[in-house]
């Protein structure tokens, strides 16, 4: 069922219906057999938050902090995804991208970018160096001297990130040895 008929079906028989967009969340105020209601609906959600009082102090009261909520959440989303944005624009020819991925052993692929133009880049697999501490499991580090399969294309996310495949994200090398494990 999409928002705008489960918000029909809510709020049918309903007085005092108020709708506000607050940040990106959309609150609809209502009363409905004398009880006093608010919903909550985030983002692009299809299922609302529902709240509902006795008096309709309480529920502006309640409003006023779940609207508190949301505001501090969503200011928190933005500097997240700017600091990402920021972390994206440092992604450019010759960064080196790793993923770190597997469910019962952790996998570690390498990835060279050999060119950037706008959010779209083109990246190489390359090689590791592994180095044992035991009989399956170690550290590793790239070697760029190493190519794999052929070059690439991809799209760098919100996230800084690129998206390999439905499993695999790569991010940004920092430069320390990466664990892996492998148990077969």
């Amino acid at each position: 069922m999409d928002r705008e008929t489960k918000i029909k079906l809510i709020t049918k028989d309903t007085s005092n219906l108020n709708q506000e967009v607050f940040y990106d969340s959309l609150i609809i105020a209502f009363i409905k057999n004398d009880m006093f209601y608010y919903l909550v609906f985030k983002g692009r959600s299809t299922k609302p938050t529902y709240y509902y009082f006795l008096s309709e102090s309480n529920r502006t009261e309640s409003l006023s902090i779940t609207k508190q909520r949301i505001k501090s959440q969503y200011e928190k989303k933005q500097k997240y995804l700017e600091s990402k944005k920021i972390q994206g624009d440092f992604i450019n020819e010759g960064t080196i991208l790793y993923s770190s991925w597997g469910y019962e052993q952790t996998n570690i692929n390498f990835y060279l970018v050999l060119s950037r133009k706008n959010s779209v880049i083109i990246v190489q697999k390359i090689g590791k160096n592994k180095t044992y501490e035991g009989r399956d499991y170690g550290t590793c580090t790239p070697n760029v001297d190493f190519k794999i399969g052929e070059p690439f294309q991809k799209r760098i996310t919100k996230h800084a990130s690129i998206k390999i495949n439905e499993v695999e994200d790569a991010t940004k090398y920092d430069g320390t040895k990466l664990h892996w494990c492998s148990w077969y």
